[in-house]
């Protein structure tokens, strides 16, 4: 069974551009398919199309039933048994079992209010309801409260499964759960057979192709342009030579030299303006190849270094509250330069870490052990949630960067000149991400701690950030649930 997508046209009724414009797809049930692409191409919108939830301009045509995750949940005081129900009323409960089987979530969560479930136990009961049913699903970032292992099961639970299509910036969880991607670029818009990688791959090498005929094009401007000026010359020469040749002759002779002269400036001429042509075509390809290239701007970090090669020591750290104890025994050296992972279910202490390192945990923490942590260490944190308010002028000055640099990072993480002007508070998330990451990358600090930096960011803002820890030798301790990311940056990792 196929799902036929023809000419579909959709835009929001305050946005300035459309989302989709004469979109053609043909996708086969049975793909496990992943969709990509950068934050406000269309891949959550193109599911609310297929689900019937947004209606565009065009045709969609499957024949198939399609649910959706993440589920509208009525009521969050409801036990999660209850809105098994409601989420999937002509499913049967061993159905629901079984899936809770092969996600590995104790049926006791099923009793329990929903509100009261870890993120990890919402995302698992609720994929559970949407696979209980005789539909289609349709999944949008289901790994965003799972951490390593559990997205590494999650991706073997979908390789299971037999047709649905997920959206995902998590590459590693890509490769493990997919068989086709369907990328939305800037040059259009690319479907194909395998894994992330293999998409990955082809990107590569498109790219490649793309900055040879740049090149190419370049050096044909340039050699055009010399051309040109050259020919330009010849006829400015030859109708100066008609005028003296005028002077200095009889009239016979002059009129003879005349047409002479008069048809070698045309020529000249003539040549001059094919090579103008050929110019202005060679200029004109050159712009539109820029136009449609999938460039990702470089990123820089400002890192300083310190008066010693340790730059926390950490030894025999226990923490706990009145209740339990988070962790204990923890000994720990950072040294300048590495990039350090930490890793560990959920619960398991790793913000707690952070925060620790940093000085900003709360007094009902009772620690115990040797922190050896100098006052005049620069750190650069940035939390796991990023709220914020206001202008962007005034966020840059609060912390005491430059305005205009903060900006320009901004730009290179796909800002417009429209952002500039709105309040954070109207940011979504993805943006308030990124912008706490522009402002720590704006910051001159010795360690930078950063907190889950790639919630809610897309591939590309992914493989930048990767690109500027690892050129600029900055010294960095991060918790990070996307594999890929780990085994790219981190030099060393540390599990709690």
């Amino acid at each position: 069974m196929f799902i036929n997508i023809e000419n579909l046209y959709f835009e929001y009724p305050d946005g300035l551009n459309a989302v989709f414009s004469g979109l053609n797809l043909r996708l086969e049930s049975g793909w496990r398919l992943g969709v990509v692409g950068g934050n406000g191409c269309g891949k959550t919108t193109l599911l609310k199309l297929l689900s019937g939830e947004l209606h565009g301009r065009g045709r969609i045509t499957a024949g198939l039933n399609f649910v959706r995750f993440p589920c509208v949940i009525s009521d969050g005081a409801k036990t999660a048994y209850e809105l098994f129900y409601e989420i999937a009323p002509d499913a049967q409960f061993w159905q629901l079992q079984k899936e809770l089987g092969l996600l590995r979530l104790d049926e006791e969560a099923l009793y329990r209010p929903f509100d009261t479930l870890s993120g990890g136990e919402q995302t698992k009961f609720q994929l559970a309801a949407v696979f209980s049913q005789e539909a289609f699903v349709l999944i949008d970032e289901p790994t965003d409260h799972l951490d390593l292992h559990g997205r590494k099961r999650l991706a073997e639970y979908l390789s299971g499964k037999n047709g649905f299509i997920v959206v995902s910036h998590d590459r590693s969880f890509l490769d493990g759960s997919c068989d086709h991607i369907l990328a939305f670029e800037k040059t259009g818009t690319y479907l194909t057979r395998g894994t992330y990688s293999v998409y990955f791959a082809e990107r590569e090498k498109r790219r490649a192709a793309d900055a040879a005929q740049k090149e190419r094009l370049e050096g044909e401007r340039a050699r055009l342009s010399r051309s040109a000026a050259r020919a330009a010359g010849w006829g400015a020469n030859a109708e100066s030579a008609i005028s003296n040749k005028n002077e200095k002759l009889s009239d016979l002779h002059a009129a003879i030299d005349k047409g002479y002269y008069s048809a070698k400036a045309a020529k000249m001429q003539k040549r001059a303006k094919v090579i103008a042509d050929r110019y202005s075509r060679a200029d004109e390809g050159i712009k539109q190849l820029l136009k449609g290239m999938e460039e990702t701007e470089e990123l820089r970090l400002q890192p300083q270094c310190f008066f010693r090669p340790q730059y926390v020591i950490l030894r025999d750290i226990c923490v706990s509250t009145a209740q339990r104890q988070i962790f204990g025994g923890l000994s720990l050296e950072i040294c300048e330069g590495e990039r350090i992972a930490v890793t560990g279910g959920n619960g398991c202490g790793k913000t707690t870490l952070l925060r620790l390192i940093c000085g900003i945990l709360g007094e009902q923490l009772r620690i115990s052990g040797e922190i050896a942590v100098s006052p005049r260490l620069k750190i650069s944190y940035v939390p796991q949630k990023c709220e914020a308010a206001g202008y962007l002028g005034a966020y840059a000055a609060e912390y005491g960067i430059d305005e205009w640099y903060f900006k320009a990072i901004l730009s290179k993480f796909g800002f417009s000149a429209d952002d500039f002007d709105r309040d954070m508070s109207r940011f979504s998330q993805g943006q308030k991400k990124k912008c706490a990451l522009a402002r720590s990358l704006c910051e001159k600090a010795n360690i930078y701690i950063w907190d889950e930096p790639l919630n809610y960011l897309d591939i590309p803002s992914r493989e930048q950030i990767e690109s500027a820890i690892t050129a600029s030798g900055a010294t960095l301790l991060f918790v990070e649930h996307d594999a890929a990311f780990v085994k790219n940056v981190a030099t060393r990792t540390i599990e709690l």
